[in-house]
This record gives structure tokens, sequence and C-alpha cells, in this order.
């Protein structure tokens, strides 16, 4: 069987184009974020409310979807639609139980975890993250539910709607910070939440449309033997998927305890690193992931290696140029998106120079993302936490170390220098267990785009100081 390169190709260019309207209305909302409370304790507290809730949707809803999606594509293989099917419904259900109990109690540790995570708040930045964390606490249920239909959708190779429901999340969320802008608790707080809800209200209304299914349909076998399967691999997902927001919470203390509006200038310099990364590999890699599942499942070993060079090919021919040109015009970058209203120069300065440290870890932290989904397609999910627990170990060691030095700079260097370990390390590691992966025609051609991204350079640096002009 060949790689179906015709389908992967056009599941792709869905994702991006709908991907690509989300990331634009995301980055408005980063914008209006920026316009009217700029680098400041109103932002640095969102920031920080933030971190509960997105991490448990994350850990528990991240971990299912990925364990499921190949469980299902095996089940529906062997057993047929229907009986997949039933599988799906028990999992919806039992999902949706175990998150309102994670919810729950993460209203009752909020104000714990929110002292852990920035011991250098004052009682009006801790008072203020208390108030919006407990407002966004229910969004917890409504991510895991959104990321477990969309990956059910995905499955199908619908890859277009969910993409395109990301839009309403951005939409609630910017009209409320425009009309209760004067009022972060309603802007930020029940901006979020109504967004989230009334994304997995579309996408849910989508898949029971198009399976021609009813809240009847939705039945519950809690000791069907695949969920026990499914929450048996999830445990070292949740260790896996907990690393990266361990890795977060540690930027964060240390970030607190540095000047305020730290937190919010390394978040706006993450959202810029995260364009390229969000729109083209985050698409990359949910396309690509089905097939993979696929080969997988029937060793398919000679269409895995042709996959993963391919994929990884296509990334760095975005990813690396886009590197470049972040590094090199961070400044312009920051000043053109985000100075204005109550982002100043000062936030300016600060964010721009923690971009150019992040920048150095796109390709790899992309590149993750499409390696990733090759160990899970295994139903590996264990190797990918060893390598992460250890690049979180490094970026630990290098924040107590650089934030001396370099303060948010050494925090953002930190993190590229981890993630560059943990992609040439799990790289290596699949390279071996899928006997190779043509390696040299990969470094061949990543030459060759190293020197047109060198080119795309130099011809930067001759222009740089026409581009700053223009964007001032």
């Amino acid at each position: 069987m060949n790689i179906k390169t015709e389908t992967i190709a056009k599941g792709t260019l869905v994702i991006i184009i709908a991907t690509f309207a989300s990331k634009i209305l995301g980055f408005i909302r980063e914008i209006f974020i920026a316009k009217y409370y700029g680098a400041s304790v109103i932002t640095d507290s969102y920031l920080v409310a933030t971190i509960l809730p997105t991490a448990l949707a994350g850990i528990i809803g991240g971990a299912l979807t990925t364990v499921f999606i190949p469980l299902f594509i095996e089940e529906k293989n062997k057993n047929g639609d229907q009986k997949a099917w039933e599988v799906a419904s028990s999992v919806i259900i039992t999902s949706v139980i175990y998150l309102g109990i994670a919810t729950l109690a993460a209203y009752f540790i909020s104000p714990y975890f929110i002292q852990l995570v920035a011991p250098g708040f004052d009682l009006e930045r801790y008072s203020l993250s208390l108030r919006l964390n407990r407002i966004m606490l229910p969004s917890i249920v409504f991510h895991g539910l959104l990321g477990l239909l969309t990956g059910l959708l995905q499955a199908y190779r619908h890859f277009s709607f969910p993409a395109l429901a990301t839009l309403m999340y951005n939409i609630f969320l910017i009209s409320f910070i425009t009309i209760f802008y004067l009022n972060p608790v309603i802007g930020l707080g029940i901006g979020n939440l109504t967004g989230i809800i009334a994304q997995a209200f579309l996408v849910t209304f989508y898949l029971f449309r198009w399976k021609k299914l009813s809240l009847k349909d939705l039945k519950a076998n809690f000791f069907h033997p695949i969920i026990k399967k499914i929450f048996w691999l999830m445990v070292p997902i949740f260790f896996g998927t907990g690393i990266s927001y361990i890795n977060l919470i540690v930027d964060r203390i240390f970030a607190s305890k540095l000047p305020v509006g730290t937190i919010a200038a390394l978040n706006f310099a993450t959202r810029v690193k995260d364009i390229p990364i969000g729109l083209f590999a985050a698409a990359l890699s949910q396309a690509i992931f089905p097939s993979a599942a696929q080969f997988a499942a029937k060793d398919e070993i000679k269409n895995i290696k042709q996959l993963l060079s391919r994929s990884l090919e296509s990334l760095w021919l975005v990813m690396v140029p886009f590197t470049v040109g972040l590094i090199l015009l961070a400044r312009s970058t920051v000043v053109f998106f985000f100075q204005r209203g109550a982002f100043t120069s000062v936030a300016t300065t600060i964010t721009s120079e923690a971009l150019v440290y992040y920048s150095l870890g796109i390709v790899a932290i992309a590149s993750l993302s499409i390696i990733g989904r090759f160990f899970y397609s295994y139903q590996d999910t264990s190797t990918p936490v060893k390598i992460s627990s250890i690049g979180l170990l490094i970026n630990i060691g290098l924040n107590l170390i650089l934030v001396r030095y370099m303060a948010h700079k050494g925090l953002a260097l930190a993190t590229s220098i981890s993630s560059i370990f943990i992609a040439i390390t799990l790289l290596e590691i699949l390279r071996k267990k899928i006997g190779g992966i043509d390696g040299k025609v990969l470094l061949i051609n990543a030459l060759k785009i190293g020197l047109a991204s060198l080119t795309m350079g130099i011809f930067i640096l001759l222009t740089r100081n026409h581009i700053s002009n223009f964007v001032k």
C-alpha cells in the first residue's frame, strides 16, 4: 500500500486554511489583550489564572485524544463502525464524568496552586488571579470533550469544521474584551469560558448531525476492555503532557519574581513564536496522525519511513526560514503587532528580547509535534515521557543558571535548549525503532533549506533598517 500523499496533502491544506483563519483571530485576541491591558498586573494575573484549567484540560483531554484515536481506528478496522462507536460513546461519557471531578478538585486547590506558581505575586495579583481562575475552571470539561470529539472527526478525515469551530472561541473572547475591558473579570474570565463552551457546542452539534446521533445513542459500558486499556495507556501520557505544563509552571515561577509585566512579555513572545508551529506544524501533525496510526497498525514500515521523512522535510521548509526571519526582525515584529495602547516601548523591548531566544527552538518544537505522533501511532507513550522528563530537568537547571545573568532572556533560552535536546534524542530513538529514515537524503535537503534561509537572512540584514522604519 502506497502512502496516500494526496489525502494527507488535502487534509493538511484544509487544516491550514481553517487554522489560518483561527490563528488570525487568535492573534487579534492577543493584540486586543496587549492594547487594553499591556504587560501589566492584569495580564500577569490572567496568564497565571489560565494555567490550572489549561493544564488539566490539556493533560487529561490531550492524553485521552492521543491514546483513543489509534485504538478507535483499530477497533473500526477489526469490528466495524458500529462497535467502534459503542466504544466512543462509553469513552465520551466516562471522560465527562472524570473531567467534572477534576474541575471540582481544582476549585479547592486553586488558592494553593496560584501561590505555588506565582510566589512573587503581591496580594493584588494573587486575588485577581484566583477570581479569574475559578471563573474559568468549568472550561476543563468543555476543553476535554472538544479534544475527544475533534479526534473522532479527524479519524474520519473531517478536518475543516473542528478547525473552523475554534473561530467561535476567539470571537467570543475578543468581543468580551472589547465590550468589558474595564472589568477584566468579565472581559477575560467570562469571555474565556463562554468562548470554549460555544466552540464545544458547535463541534458536538456537527458530529451528532453527521452521524445522525442523539443523546439517546450515548450509552456507557464502563467495563469495556478498551476503556481499561485506554486509561492504562493514558498514564504515561499524563506525565508526558504534564511535563510541558510543568515547564510552563517553572518558567512562570521564575518570571513572577522578575519585574511586573515579565510574565505577560514572555507570553506575547511565545504567541509570536507559536505562529508557524500552530499554523503549519500542528496542521501537518493532525493530518498525518490517522495515516501513521493505520500504517503502524498494519506494520507497514516502508510507508512509515516515507511519511516521517516527507513530513519532516515539509516542516523544515517552512520552519527554518521563519526562524531566521523572527530572530532578525524580532523588535519590528513586536512593534507591528503589539505596540499600541497600554503596550509600551519598554514592554516591546522585553518581549522582542525573549522572542529572539524563543525562536531558536522553533524547528525543534515543530519537529516534536511530528515525531511524537509516530511514537503514539505505535502506542508507545512511555518513551516520549522519559526523554521529556530529562528535558524538564535540563530546563530547570538552565533556568536556575541563566535567569541570574540573562533574566527573562535566560528563561527563553533554557526552553529552546531543552526542546532541541528532546527533539534530537526522540528522532534518533525513532530512527532506530523503524530501521532508519533515509537520513542522507534528509540531511541534504536540510542543508539546502539552511542555505536558502541563510541567503534570505543576508537580504533581511541589508534591508532591516528600511523594514524597521516602515513598521514604525
